[in-house]
């Protein structure tokens, strides 16, 4: 003999074969089922009600942030620069103040590595001005002096961008005659006279 038992959600009597056990007592399959997805809808409700209070309530984690990322050809102007004050110090390692005064003038002064690399040109091969110690101290008081230098070249080559040089002038040709060296003789005979 089957066994009836009450369901403890209906309250409806049921059989052992449609019973399923539920918090010590028995339940329909279909009201347990039921009971389930609603217990399981209720719970994610108050999971996001306690998530909304948290971000509410809390301040949101700071995140890493990236420094400000180089494009390949920004890196590829970045290395050329500290290439070229390797190469003016010549010194394969360029000290921590170097590289501290570089970010700075970027950050401070909105230089970028190109212009920095075109001052330090102009300082050591135009002007040709005798760089030692602190090279990188003295790109801030030369670098309009620099840039207006670059300005102008650009200017001047945007000028003469359709100009053909080689037809302004003709060419001319002189002939040179090489001067004839003269040697003076040497007498042996009044050497020979000096010697007895």
């Amino acid at each position: 003999m089957t066994q009836l038992n009450k369901c403890c959600i209906c309250n409806e009597l049921i059989t052992d074969e449609q019973s399923v056990p539920y918090k010590g007592r028995y339940a329909h399959q279909k009201c347990f089922n039921i009971a389930i997805k609603t217990l399981q809808k209720d719970k994610s409700k108050q999971i996001d009600k306690v998530a909304e209070k948290k971000k509410r309530g809390r301040k949101p984690k700071p995140q890493a942030e990236l420094k400000e990322a180089l494009s390949e050809e920004e890196y590829e102007k970045k290395q050329q620069y500290y290439k070229y004050l390797r190469s003016i110090v010549e010194e394969q390692e360029l000290s921590a103040k170097v590289y501290a005064l570089t970010e700075d003038y970027i950050k401070r002064y909105s230089f970028t590595y190109e212009t920095m690399y075109q001052t330090l040109v102009y300082l050591h091969e135009i002007i040709e001005k005798d760089l030692t110690g602190d090279i990188v101290g003295i790109i801030p008081y030369y670098y309009s002096e620099a840039m207006q230098y670059y300005d102008s070249i650009n200017k001047v080559l945007e000028l003469n961008e359709g100009v053909d040089v080689s037809n302004m002038y003709k060419e001319k040709t002189i002939r040179v005659q090489p001067k004839k060296r003269k040697v003076k003789q040497i007498d042996i005979e009044s050497i020979k006279k000096g010697v007895d």
